[in-house]
């Protein structure tokens, strides 16, 4: 259980299990129920994905957190992304 105040911290994982390259990726959640965005941001990013923009809603609002990424991710390639969130009431 978390309390009004404290940061919570979300890891999205993602993975291409298939034989075949994966193009126009784009990961996106929501800041769950009673909570606001803090942050945002991905790890290392696998050698084929050539970037990516995060669109996110401004620190302290409610909103969509969204990852678009440029390039492929190949066969067998990870990576993961984040967000912090802030519990309110």
């Amino acid at each position: 259980m978390a309390l009004p105040g404290e940061t919570l911290v979300y890891t999205i994982t993602y993975s291409n299990q298939s034989s075949e390259a994966l193009g126009e990726i784009i990961i996106f959640d929501s800041t769950p129920a009673f909570t606001t965005f803090v942050s945002a941001g991905n790890g290392a990013l696998p050698a084929s994905l050539l970037g990516v923009a995060v669109s996110v809603p401004a620190a302290g609002q409610a909103g969509v957190v969204r990852w678009t990424f440029t390039g492929t991710l190949n066969p067998g390639s990870k990576g993961a992304v984040t967000y912090s969130v802030m519990v309110t009431d």
